[in-house]
């Protein structure tokens, strides 16, 4: 039956076509854009996984450039400091060079004046290196964080000390070694006098740069053992130990002296020589060396030759004994060959029953500031049982115009250049996570843009032949509607043969 109100066939091939429409203008779009999802009507939950991994791939190349910047300061920062070392390199080469006798004090001048240029050019790079405007060696680039990753607490932080002259150089605690150990009767009482001005035993609560640990030093300990006691924890404690005993012996009579002198050994050696003047007093000096190999004792002449100044490198006692000849005196010196001014000079008597010690100084140091607690009233650093702080000597202090001053300087010196490998070595530890990060989040990226490309990119081969089935359906669609329209001009035939 033929209806004029309702033409069904023209209807279902108008629907076709509409949608063979739709479908083209989806393939087309597709293909334009080289995308599948274009619009939440594409698939509203991979729109929404795209988003989140296009956000990460976005943030995984800013953390790449962030962290390729870093690599850069940080290389900036080795550089500098690489400099900063080989000028410490050559200031202990000079420090080295003004601690022999073979200089005179205007040759240690010279020496000094170019530490000085060196010192000052330590500052310029520290007050002036810099990278992107932000100073480095300042002291003020501490607690920088460098974003390295595409999401929040994924970082990397940064620091570095100053390392400018007035800085870098040694955290040092001094022992105390002004007291005199005397007394009558023996050499062996002199070693028992000496013990007792050392408590019964002394504990010493370290804190380290590495960490805290307990020094324990035995009763009667000389500034050897006390040295030793704490180079067995500094691998806990970042701190080393050195130990010396110096002293000066003077005479005050021209006589034929004869004592017992005791170092490094339990035994004694005899020293005889006599004295034509006590302005000259290189006759003792002599034979003190002479039993050098035995005692670690090693004697020279101050500078008007009426004293002997003596040195046992070790941190041994020097004990006297059995002095007879004439009246001698003796006085104890720090490390830095200065007189203790506050004891005095003792006295050793003629005769057989006198006796004496000098006690030794230890020198605690370290490239961070530490400190150390005695856990007895009578100790080896101080009278008291509070904490005492290390005290810096820096590279602006270094003073290569006394013997002593270049010696004392090495010490400062080599701890500036512990500080600086330190931040080295950090710095290239910081820079090889960075290289591991840059590959890692190139990885992590590259993953992350196929898992992308995998969701939301459009398939050229199919999104093609969609395309061509659609146009080929539209072609079809369209002369099948010309077909369905035919029958209507049928309808209108026969109205018009009425």
């Amino acid at each position: 039956m033929s209806s004029i109100n309702s033409d069904y066939m023209s209807q279902m091939v108008l629907q076709s076509l509409n949608k063979t429409n739709n479908d083209m203008t989806q393939a087309m779009q597709r293909l334009s854009s080289g995308k599948r999802i274009n619009s939440a009507t594409d698939d509203a939950a991979g729109l929404s996984i795209a988003s989140k991994l296009r956000a990460q791939v976005k943030g995984l190349n800013a953390a790449m450039k962030n962290a390729s910047d870093a690599i850069a300061m940080v290389g900036t920062i080795e550089g500098a400091l690489e400099e900063g070392t080989k000028i410490l390199q050559r200031m202990r080469q000079l420090a080295v060079q003004a601690a022999s006798d073979t200089n005179t004090g205007t040759d240690r001048a010279y020496l000094q004046d170019e530490v000085n240029q060196l010192s000052t050019e330590l500052n310029r790079i520290s007050n002036n290196t810099e990278f992107n405007s932000q100073k480095l060696l300042d002291g003020t680039f501490t607690d920088k964080v460098i974003q390295i990753g595409s999401a929040g607490g994924q970082v990397l932080r940064l620091g570095v000390a100053a390392t400018d002259a007035g800085t870098l150089g040694t955290f040092q605690i001094n022992s105390a070694n002004e007291a005199l150990a005397t007394q009558e009767n023996s050499h062996a009482s002199a070693k028992a006098a000496l013990n007792a001005l050392v408590t019964a035993s002394a504990d010493y609560v370290v804190n380290g740069s590495f960490g805290t640990v307990t020094a324990s030093v035995d009763a009667g300990a000389d500034a050897r053992d006390v040295a030793s006691a704490f180079n067995i924890i500094s691998g806990t404690t970042g701190i080393t130990a050195a130990a010396i005993t110096r002293g000066r012996l003077t005479f005050n009579a021209a006589a034929t002296y004869t004592f017992t002198l005791e170092g490094k050994s339990s035994t004694t050696s005899t020293v005889t020589a006599t004295l034509t003047t006590t302005s000259d007093v290189t006759s003792i000096k002599d034979a003190i060396n002479a039993v050098s190999g035995s005692t670690g004792i090693t004697a020279s002449l101050t500078t008007d030759k009426s004293g002997i100044n003596l040195v046992q490198e070790e941190g041994y006692d020097i004990i006297f004994g059995d002095m007879a000849g004439g009246t001698a005196f003796y006085q104890s010196m720090d490390r830095n060959e200065t007189l203790d001014t506050t004891g005095g000079a003792q006295t050793l008597l003629s005769g057989s029953t006198d006796s004496g010690a000098l006690l030794g100084q230890v020198t605690l140091s370290s490239h961070q500031a530490f400190t150390i607690t005695p856990g007895v009233n009578t100790n080896h650093f101080s009278a008291a049982t509070a904490e005492i702080s290390s005290s810096r000597s820096s590279i602006a202090g270094v003073s290569l115009s006394t013997k002593s001053g270049a010696t004392n300087s090495l010490a400062v010196i080599d701890g500036a250049l512990a500080m600086i490998s330190e931040i080295r070595s950090s710095m290239g530890a910081a820079n090889n996570r960075l290289k591991s990060t840059v590959d890692n989040l190139s990885n992590i990226a590259v993953n992350a843009q196929s898992s992308l490309s995998k969701i939301e990119d459009a398939n050229f081969a199919e999104e093609t032949s969609a395309l061509t089935k659609a146009q080929i359906l539209q072609q079809a669609s369209t002369a099948m509607l010309a077909q369905a329209n035919k029958g209507k001009q049928g309808m209108l035939q026969l109205i018009q043969g009425l």
